[in-house]
């Protein structure tokens, strides 16, 4: 009867190799979270007053993408991502919560919630509310959106200072060519909205807004707003650059 062999110690050579990984990821998460971050960072949009802390627990201080404030952001660094040269960053601010890799010429958002004014996004719409992000994941790569999901909505709606109770505007991200597509559709209390938004890598966006309405007053503040009024309702084209006015 065969006898299965014993169990023999590790050779000192991979023993050696282990404990040298185990103290490269120890050194990698007590690395400066600036010296990390870097060009990565700046390539991306991303900028912070003041950076401190370490890879494994750091502190971005008056955040902001692209223009977009996220106010404090807490964020720690997978060491193991360092070691295959994408660093993957757990965050949680004031505005949003997710994780992101950066890299060159790269930016990848993974499962992110957000809620952010509306007018920090797009200054220009005439319209006032808060965009909500669930499960948001988009990816970015050489100025081309390449895959995007999640959920969508924008909430507690005003037009000209008049406000929409029950409107939401909700629709599903993904990537039409090499720029973000967002269609948004709503209706509420005599109001009918369709939003179709489309922003670039570089934070370009065009967004072209139908609303029709039976309601007088509502009619009265499209057209304060700069709306025009045709056969297929109440149309503005929309052209910026996100965070901008």
């Amino acid at each position: 009867m065969k006898t299965a062999p014993p169990n023999l110690p590790l050779a000192a050579p991979a023993l050696g190799a282990v404990f040298g990984l185990a103290a490269l990821l120890v050194l990698l998460a007590m690395a400066p979270l600036s010296l990390v971050l870097g060009d990565r960072a700046a390539a991306a949009g991303l900028s912070a007053a003041q950076v401190s802390g370490t890879v494994w627990r750091g502190r971005l201080s008056d955040a902001a993408y692209r223009g977009l404030r996220l106010g404090e952001v807490r964020l720690g660094v997978s060491p193991l991502s360092l070691l295959a040269g994408r660093p993957r960053l757990g965050f949680k601010g004031e505005a949003a919560t997710g994780a992101a890799r950066l890299g060159r010429g790269a930016v990848e958002l993974i499962d992110v919630d957000a809620a952010l004014p509306l007018g920090q996004l797009a200054p220009d719409s005439g319209l006032v509310g808060t965009v909500r992000m669930a499960g948001v994941s988009l990816d970015l790569r050489d100025g081309e959106c390449r895959r995007a999901g999640g959920q969508v909505a924008l909430q507690d709606i005003s037009l000209a200072g008049l406000q929409l109770p029950g409107l939401v505007l909700a629709g599903d991200p993904a990537c039409a060519g090499a720029s973000l597509a967002l269609p948004l559709r709503g209706q509420a209390e005599g109001v009918d909205v369709q939003a179709d938004l489309r922003i670039g890598a570089d934070g370009g966006y065009q967004m072209d807004m139908i609303l029709r309405t039976t309601r007088p007053e509502v009619e009265a503040a499209l057209g304060a707003a700069g709306y025009e009024r045709t056969l297929n309702g109440h149309q503005r084209r929309l052209v910026g650059r996100l965070g901008q006015p």
